[in-house]
């Protein structure tokens, strides 16, 4: 997820980047997130046929689910680093190493371009929404989902400062942005597609449900960059991994899934 603005901001500068520990996270977010991808992409009715992109395309589940519904020959898997599609590569899918924000397009004309958690972590996204409409066909559909962080609606001020903390660490070290989704589905006009749309769907954060599992393993990889930042001390840390580990401790609304969509015009 490099950017050409800031070469130095680049999903492979986070801790656990590539590890079996990012696999992990990278399933989880697969166990927590499918149920509400999977509906929203039936709403278009993917026909055999259908030329699709995955961009970012994780531990590989949609990408698969995709090509039970189009053909696996039609679908495109992307990703920085591929290692962890080799099961889908094998159902035949195409998988391909590849950064959406530089490298040349894997293919043009595609009927349905996905991807989650991806583009709220690139500095460059205006762009690269730019980009990636211009590889619709005609009538194509280009689907992201986007987490959104909004702190003053934590539960618990622990959990808020963290929360905050997280948000400003990932800003410095990545070039996330974790409120752009709840700009949706403006950047998709801009981006000159139609029929836009965009929905909230995503899990409520529990303690002990796969949600809460996903972000325990991020605060955990990010604990020394948060507590060296002086945003937050470790007992900080500590207090909202509890939580988060606690089915009896948390119901929180402060972080939403947010599912944007438009249409290249015929």
């Amino acid at each position: 997820m490099s950017t050409r603005d800031d070469p130095g901001l680049h999903w492979d500068r986070w801790p656990n980047a590539g590890t079996r520990e990012e696999y992990r996270r990278l399933r989880l977010i697969e166990e927590a997130y499918d149920a509400h991808t999977i509906p929203q992409l039936e709403r278009l009715d993917p026909r055999p046929g259908w030329r699709c992109l995955e961009i970012g395309a994780g531990a590989g589940s949609i990408a698969r689910w995709l090509a039970g519904r189009v053909g696996a020959a039609n679908v495109v898997a992307t990703e920085l680093k591929t290692e962890f599609l080799a099961p889908i590569e094998e159902q035949g899918i195409r998988v391909v190493q590849h950064d959406v924000t530089v490298d040349a397009p894997v293919g043009t004309a595609f009927d349905l371009i996905h991807a989650r958690l991806v583009l709220e972590h690139l500095p460059a996204r205006d762009d690269v929404m730019a980009r990636l409409a211009s590889w619709l066909a005609p009538g194509g559909w280009l689907v992201l989902e986007e987490c959104s962080f909004f702190p003053p609606m934590a539960a618990d001020p622990v959990f808020r400062r963290v929360e905050e903390a997280l948000m400003k660490l990932l800003a410095a070290s990545v070039g996330t942005d974790l409120t752009w989704g709840r700009t949706f589905p403006l950047p998709f006009e801009r981006a000159g597609l139609t029929d836009t749309d965009a929905v909230v769907s995503s899990p409520v954060l529990r303690g002990g449900s796969t949600f809460a599992e996903v972000l325990e393993v991020l605060l955990v990889a990010a604990a020394p960059g948060l507590v060296a930042s002086g945003m937050v001390t470790s007992d900080d840390v500590d207090g909202a991994v509890t939580m988060l580990r606690d089915d009896h401790a948390m119901v929180d609304y402060s972080i939403l899934g947010i599912i944007g969509r438009g249409r290249r015009g015929a």
